[in-house]
């Protein structure tokens, strides 16, 4: 019976953690020409001064990654760290291309027409359907560890509905994943999240449902991939959607929130709870 007792004590802050209010959260989509337009108005909501290049963390403000500062030469791999300073950080090794990635697969000339031209961004084949990119956000210039209020991306070339997303993550809970509007063939589509404090700690991008390219051998980093072999072809009317990236944008990354106040009162009354059952209080 001490057990039932201190049980219902648990659940009853259980349930106060789980009533914590979800924060609010501004979605920006558009396809076609709304896709710079979405983009532009996701910076205004963020609000503040543009911190792409601005050296360490920064107070308030948005970073964003266009890729066409890597010295590229066809296409190549990415260290995982290289936009360290704007306070993102990559899972693996991820491929820029300054040919629309007409280098690893010419079935795709045309297709990816830049954003920001010429640099666009994309996974690795690594077999069919390897085409996710996770970034999570540090303090900028450091691995610490951060928080942003929200991010956004460019996609190229999305025909086809619910095969291209973002999901976001504080820590390893889910936040919601969010498809991307389809636009018609070549063209942008933006798809951005903004909540209403910092909580994003990583995002999962999917893009299409296919894989533009693979490698032989070791990956190579920013050098130009010679030994490669060409993936899928974009077949929308048979399912299969090739997609990449351009611009990224997120609000400045901050310091990750403390637990919240009623995360500490259930760490502080768990132990007097079972003090209590111990003396025989819940009998």
């Amino acid at each position: 019976m001490k057990i039932q007792h201190l049980g219902k004590a648990v659940i009853f802050v259980g349930m106060l953690i789980g009533n914590t209010p979800v924060q609010a959260a501004t979605v920006f989509s558009g396809a076609g020409d709304a896709a710079a337009v979405a983009f532009e108005q996701m910076k205004e909501a963020i609000g503040g001064a543009d911190n792409t290049l601005a050296l360490g963390p920064q107070e308030g403000g948005f970073r964003t990654i266009n890729w066409d500062g890597v010295p590229v030469n066809g296409t190549v791999g990415i260290p995982e760290d290289l936009f360290l300073g704007r306070g993102a950080l990559y899972d693996e090794i991820y491929f820029v291309s300054d040919d629309g990635f007409e280098s690893v697969n010419p079935s795709v000339a045309g297709q990816f027409p830049a954003f920001s031209p010429p640099v666009t961004f994309a996974h690795i084949g690594e077999g069919n359907n390897q085409n996710e990119i996770e970034q999570s956000f540090t303090l900028a210039g450091t691995f610490t560890t951060a928080a942003t209020r929200g991010f956004g991306a460019i996609f190229l070339d999305v025909e086809l509905p619910e095969t291209s997303s973002i999901e976001y993550f504080s820590g390893s809970k889910s936040l919601g994943k969010f498809f991307v509007e389809p636009s018609a063939s070549g063209e942008p589509s933006f798809l951005g999240v903004l909540f209403d404090k910092p909580m994003v700690t990583s995002v999962e991008l999917i893009l299409g449902n296919g894989s533009i390219f693979d490698i032989n051998g070791e990956i190579p980093v920013l050098t130009p991939i010679v030994d490669f072999i060409p993936g899928q072809v974009d077949d929308p009317m048979n399912g299969v959607d090739l997609v990449v990236t351009d611009d990224f944008l997120f609000a400045e990354p901050e310091t990750v929130p403390e637990p919240s106040s009623i995360v500490g009162l259930l760490v502080v009354i768990l132990p007097v709870l079972r003090g209590c059952s111990k003396k025989g209080f819940f009998r």
